[in-house]
């Protein structure tokens, strides 16, 4: 019985950990590298993108609160309703 727990012991306390540590080492610098190989015009499209949703989102938010101005003034407890 302790020829394998003795040996598992070890595994679990000392390699485990340092295997784990070095994996997630290795994803990092695997994620840092595709990073690295992204094309900036195609960052400069991402940004575009983002952007345009962002002004899109204040035009949305623009016309919700016009929205709610007009129905303050003509339906005084609307918002009781909800």
């Amino acid at each position: 019985m302790w020829a394998i727990a003795i040996p598992l012991i070890v595994f679990i306390s000392v390699v485990g950990p340092v295997w784990v540590v070095f994996h997630y080492i290795t994803v990092w610098k695997r994620m840092k590298a595709d990073q690295r190989k992204t094309d900036p015009a195609e960052l400069a499209r991402e940004k575009e993108a983002v952007s345009a949703l962002k002004g899109r989102a204040e035009r949305l938010e623009n016309r919700i609160e016009t929205l709610e101005r007009l129905l303050d003034a003509e339906v005084v407890e609307w918002r009781n309703r909800i």
